[in-house]
């Protein structure tokens, strides 16, 4: 994807990174000369027309907002099977990002992110778009300190479709509202609870609610009550405490009504609290009041000169002697070359180390699946370096590969399977093992080595058998010659055969457009898949010719019904049907095309035949 343009405007310069619904990339935006941002939605929404039409309407509605605090989208645009979003882009870090770094934060800081943050959505609710994901994830933060909101409405593209699939719970559990855990109807509220999940986060640097699943984060969503903030962090302030715990409720109806009643409460807790702030260091200095001590004293003796200098012979000498007990025991101490140790266990490391008089630690541990697990990887000071005895090495020891779960890719088509395995990191083997399966289209996984949900290294090489479709199967070849190109065609897809090459000839004998020959011929055993060759008549066909026709009466007293059915270059048709009254003879012209069979019949019963040439 690198270097391709989009439209022949938008150029794919980096890789930013990526979720499980799109590919995110740095770009160039040729005609205006600026950066973007360009997220390409992966496959698998790709090819869903009914995703594809929602998150077309979510985009347009959201390229409708313009507001300093959300990240704008510019274009939404498709090439080929890609489909792609230009937003702006934003320089900058996630606050997730802080969090992590900094968290807790303090609490004016907290509010001023949390204020910016109220301004997007007050802007997006106007104008009837809910974000459904807030997140610390997709909050920007610029260099300047500016708030950038981003991915407005695309989360609710995604949650429908997926919904409407598989019933399946979408969105970042921990900081899901209540009514979107439920499947209820989502509005603004749902907005200002998952704020509050953040605010949370950024005053206590936890989350309200944990669990072992998304699950049971979602039921303690709906069920517990959070964990108060002062018993996480005492210096929040119980006003703002209030706050969150508002944002936080269960119920839609007893949050705050809107993000502009949120921005307003937060505000006045900040102008609090730099009142209290800008009070505290403008406080004058206490003066007293009481009368000075009048009461007469004594002055106090200076202490003489002589008292001075031996107080600093004492000090002086007692330096030395503690300089000249360093010296002794530098010089005993001694130096000594550090051993190399990488490469070795962590336990060789530390007995090598010992025995030149030195003392190892072990002060980090880095999955790495160059080296075995236990295996130092780096030391400092390194080897051979000349170092006094007792120093301390550093030493980086290595935890293997990292152990992921393998996904499932099974009855993914293999394009997507690539794609999933690569995204959790591991390696697809080229060539694949191709195998006939009685239920798993052609092309689609068959199975995996590893197997699906197994822990892994990172890295580890995955190989996939794919299917070749159910296995042939010998059939018959179905009589094709007399029907129309149309009817030959249906009856080869019944038949599970395909048409092969197709000529035209000349012919007096049948119609144009109907089959006049085949091969292979009708009745040959043939394998499912395979192709039959047609030959299609050019015309013009057979002339008309007529044939007199005499029915002489039934020798009875009765009355019959009398048919006369023509088998002919036009097919099998019934061209008379008539009452014979009794002792009455019917007399008919009877028109026909090419060679073929009239056949007379009275009450079902034929009782005249004649070829006709």
């Amino acid at each position: 994807m690198i270097s391709k343009v989009l439209e022949g405007r938008y150029e794919i310069v980096s890789e930013l990174g990526g979720g499980g619904m799109a590919r995110v990339y740095r770009g160039q935006d040729r005609l205006l000369n600026r950066n973007v941002t360009i997220k390409v939605l992966r496959e698998q929404y790709a090819s869903d027309k009914e995703f594809l039409a929602r998150f077309q309407r979510e985009a347009q509605a959201v390229a409708s907002l313009s507001h300093p605090n959300v990240v704008s989208i510019y274009d939404v645009g498709q090439e080929d099977d890609l489909h792609y979003l230009i937003m702006e882009y934003v320089e900058g870090r996630s606050l997730k990002d802080l969090i992590s770094e900094r968290a807790p934060l303090l609490p004016q800081e907290a509010i001023n992110i949390s204020l910016q943050i109220c301004d997007a959505l007050e802007h997006a609710h106007e104008n009837g778009v809910i974000h459904r994901d807030i997140k610390p994830h997709n909050i920007l933060i610029t260099r300047n300190g500016r708030v950038k909101v981003t991915d407005f409405g695309i989360a609710q593209a995604v949650s429908e479709v997926t919904m409407s699939q598989s019933g399946t719970m979408i969105g970042s559990v921990h900081y899901l509202a209540p009514e979107q855990a439920r499947g209820g109807v989502i509005g603004a509220a749902a907005d200002i609870y998952s704020l509050g999940v953040v605010l949370y986060e950024m005053l206590t640097g936890d989350l309200p609610f944990h669990g072992e699943t998304p699950v049971a984060v979602a039921l303690k969503h709906l069920q517990e009550p959070p964990r108060p903030v002062h018993e996480l962090n005492p210096n929040v302030p119980p006003a703002l405490e209030r706050i969150v715990m508002r944002t936080l409720e269960k119920d839609p109806a007893r949050r705050y009504p809107s993000a502009a009643a949120l921005r307003s409460d937060l505000l006045a807790v900040r102008n609090a609290l730099e009142d209290v702030t800008f009070a505290t260091q403008v406080l004058p200095a206490i003066e007293t009041t009481d009368p000075p001590n009048i009461t007469p004293t004594k002055p106090r003796r200076r202490p003489r000169v002589w008292a001075w200098v031996l107080m600093a012979i004492l000090f002086l000498g007692l330096a030395a002697v503690g300089l000249w007990a360093g010296f002794r025991y530098y010089l005993a101490v001694g130096e000594t070359l550090v051993p190399p140790v990488v490469g070795l266990t962590e336990g060789q490391a530390l007995e090598q180390l010992a025995a030149a008089g030195l003392r190892g630690q072990v002060v980090a541990r880095q999955y790495d699946a160059s080296v075995p697990a236990g295996q130092v990887m780096a030391q400092d000071p390194g080897p051979n370096q000349r170092v006094r005895r007792g120093r301390v090495v550093a030493l980086t020891v290595s935890q293997g590969a990292r152990l992921v779960r393998v996904p499932s890719v099974i009855g993914e088509t293999e394009r997507n399977a690539r794609l999933i395995l690569e995204n959790a990191n591991f390696k697809v083997v080229a060539d694949t093992l191709k195998v006939y399966h009685p239920s798993i289209p052609a092309g689609s996984v068959v199975d995996q080595n590893p197997p699906a949900n197994t822990q892994q290294p990172e890295g580890t090489e995955v190989r996939l058998i794919i299917s070749k479709g159910p296995e042939p199967q010998f059939t018959t070849a179905p009589p094709l010659v007399g029907l129309t190109l149309a009817e030959a065609q249906q009856r080869l897809l019944e038949a599970k055969l395909k048409q092969g090459t197709l000529t035209y000839q000349r012919s007096d004998d049948q119609f144009p457009g109907y089959i006049i020959a085949q091969d292979p011929r009708e009745g040959s055993n043939v394998l499912q898949g395979s192709a039959i060759n047609l030959v299609v008549s050019q015309g013009p066909g057979p002339v008309q010719k007529q044939v007199g026709v005499t029915i002489d009466p039934a020798p009875d007293d009765k009355d019959h019904e009398v048919r006369i059915v023509v088998t002919d270059a036009k097919g099998n048709n019934e061209v008379l049907k008539k009452k014979q009254k009794t002792g009455q003879q019917i007399q008919a012209t009877i028109n026909y095309f090419g060679k073929g069979k009239l056949q007379v019949f009275r009450d079902g019963s034929v009782i005249y035949e004649q070829d006709l040439q």
